[in-house]
């Protein structure tokens, strides 16, 4: 019997902010084709993403879930609720100046046939009713200025907040009072990038 598309999440994605996506199709011969997110609830949306096809079922299960999800149990999703959600989270970070990353397309090819009609679930984005942008350990400060440019310019004053890393960030004029005091170490997450070159050259 053929195995249905499979949709999970990091099971924190909603209080931490920030986790993984994973959308993958079983084929009859055995492989894998999954499209894996790293999504940021917060601010930016869709920050990452990748797409691989593995030869089997345990090849999936070690190269991509083990490695996405080594501390948790990930969270099941419809994957209607997963191609709602992602999409969601892209026009939210759109109407902040965000585009999602730049493997997005590639990546979402996964939810061919998907729809989300008749999914009716809501999630919600930013955090206490505003932005939040927390510095990833690759957003070098010329990238968090520009994010942080970006949430000024569409946000105004006041109406956003901040994570950085204080020894990497020059603030804006008259931004101490904008944000909540930035904060020494950096939220530490795990990028997809050195995974997906991984895969490329396994």
């Amino acid at each position: 019997m053929r195995h249905p598309p499979e949709a999970l999440r990091s099971a924190k994605l909603f209080d931490c902010g920030c986790g993984y996506l994973v959308v993958s199709r079983f084929k009859a011969d055995g492989r894998v084709e999954a499209g894996f997110f790293l999504l940021d609830m917060f601010c930016l949306g869709v920050k990452d993403a990748g797409f691989h096809r593995f030869d089997s079922v345990a090849d999936y299960q070690e190269s991509l879930l083990d490695r996405l999800f080594p501390d948790e149990d990930p969270v099941r999703m419809t994957p209607a609720a997963a191609r709602k959600l992602t999409e969601d989270a892209i026009s939210y970070a759109s109407g902040l100046g965000f585009s999602p990353g730049a493997d997005y397309k590639k990546a979402s090819r996964v939810f061919g046939g998907i729809t989300t009609a008749g999914c009716d679930e809501q999630f919600l984005f930013g955090k206490n009713d505003k932005p939040l942008y927390i510095q990833g350990p690759s957003d070098s400060p010329a990238r968090v200025e520009t994010i942080l440019r970006a949430l000024e310019a569409r946000c105004g004053e006041g109406g956003y907040h901040y994570i950085v890393a204080a020894d990497d960030f020059e603030p804006l004029e008259g931004e101490e009072e904008n944000s909540e005091s930035a904060i020494t170490d950096p939220v530490r997450r795990t990028g997809l990038a050195a995974m997906a070159a991984g895969l490329r050259a396994s």
